[in-house]
């Protein structure tokens, strides 16, 4: 069965909040292999350290966390267009009848979305989608102004004549978006298309699930569809790295070196630690000058830099998911200093520890 036979105007928008789940807790058989990645695996992403093998990836992952998801979807009649400037959120759109191009700011040219194609945004970029070069896109606010959703989420645009194309999407959220390192490491957009093999065996029957799950009123669909929108989310970065795609600097690409992959899955595995350049090299096998210098290059930021990011990040999660005090988080993540921890909370995330507090879902 075909995508398009799938997906129609019928579908239906849902809006929900994540549970906060790992994305770990999927489970891994729940998440078909990518073959060409799992083949590169064992040297590029899993680091062994005698008896002990930590993947970074999978820690990375696990640190993404996907707040809200809000899908919708779009019957719309060229000519058409929108402006979207996501601001926080990373957009994703599939391409179930017709097609359309995606104009992305700082991408050198648009791209053409044909049906059963995915692109995600990861990077928040402010894009524009449209039936067309000549179509002019009106502001994301003024479209949903005069063509509101109804109560299902379907959208309907009868722009004029032309051609009818249908397009499911949504807004991957997270509440540290851009301090994510996965999220800064992968390309503005990540654009999997239909005439993949490898991409079809995966995406053609996750979508057959999100449309069963958007159409029926049974309880518990909303939290079915959040693991999906998990799914899509890790398959999607899965798919980018098997097919070897130009990775910007980030710990994606630090990943390719030995001795800075060592000295990722270090602190990783160990961010409480006291970590010194001078410790971390010596546990590598190298000087403090060549690490640094390689770690630099290829990650975009000193070892511990990076290392002060990955510590707030999962400390931000702590005092979201737990009742620690910020005295207590803070000795979690390696800090003996409150004050010092505090400090440099706000000047990673640009808020302070207790305004995350309060940003936590409430039970």
């Amino acid at each position: 069965m075909s995508i398009p036979s799938l997906i129609d105007g019928s579908l239906s928008l849902a809006a929900s909040t994540m549970s906060g789940a790992r994305a770990s807790s999927l489970g891994c058989s729940m998440i078909p292999a990518c073959s060409r990645l799992n083949a590169q695996s064992a040297e590029f992403h899993v680091h062994s350290f005698g008896s002990v093998v930590f993947d970074v990836l999978t820690d990375v992952l696990e640190q993404v966390r996907l707040a809200g998801t809000l899908y919708f979807s779009a019957e719309l009649r060229a000519p058409w267009g929108v402006s979207v400037r996501p601001e926080g959120r990373a957009p994703f759109y599939v391409v179930s009848r017709g097609g359309c191009l995606l104009e992305v700011d700082g991408e050198p040219r648009a791209r053409a979305l044909a049906a059963g194609d995915l692109a995600l945004l990861p990077r928040a970029h402010a894009h524009v989608i449209r039936s067309d070069p000549k179509a002019r896109p009106v502001p994301f606010s003024r479209f949903v102004k005069d063509h509101p959703m109804d109560e299902r989420g379907f959208v309907h645009c009868d722009g004029g004549k032309g051609p009818t194309s249908t397009i499911v999407g949504g807004f991957f959220l997270s509440q540290e978006l851009e301090a994510t390192p996965l999220l800064s490491a992968l390309p503005a957009v990540v654009h999997l298309r239909a005439d993949d093999r490898d991409v079809a065996s995966w995406l053609e029957p996750t979508l057959r699930f999100i449309v069963v799950e958007m159409s029926s009123r049974v309880h518990g669909s909303r939290s079915v569809l959040n693991r999906f929108a998990d799914i899509l989310f890790i398959q999607a970065v899965r798919a980018v790295l098997s097919t070897g795609a130009p990775i910007h600097a980030g710990w994606l690409k630090g990943l390719s070196d030995g001795r800075v992959a060592r000295a990722l899955a270090l602190m990783h595995e160990h961010y409480a630690k006291p970590w010194t350049l001078t410790l971390l090299a010596r546990e590598i096998g190298t000087s403090r000058t060549v690490l640094a210098l390689r770690f630099r290059t290829l990650v975009g930021a000193s070892p511990m830099a990076y290392l002060t990011r990955w510590r707030m990040l999962h400390a931000a999660r702590l005092l979201r998911e737990s009742r620690a005090g910020v005295a207590d988080v803070a000795g979690m993540v390696g800090y003996t200093s409150e004050a010092a921890f505090a400090k440099a909370f706000k000047r990673t995330l640009g808020r302070t520890p207790g305004t995350a507090r309060r940003s936590a879902p409430q039970p």
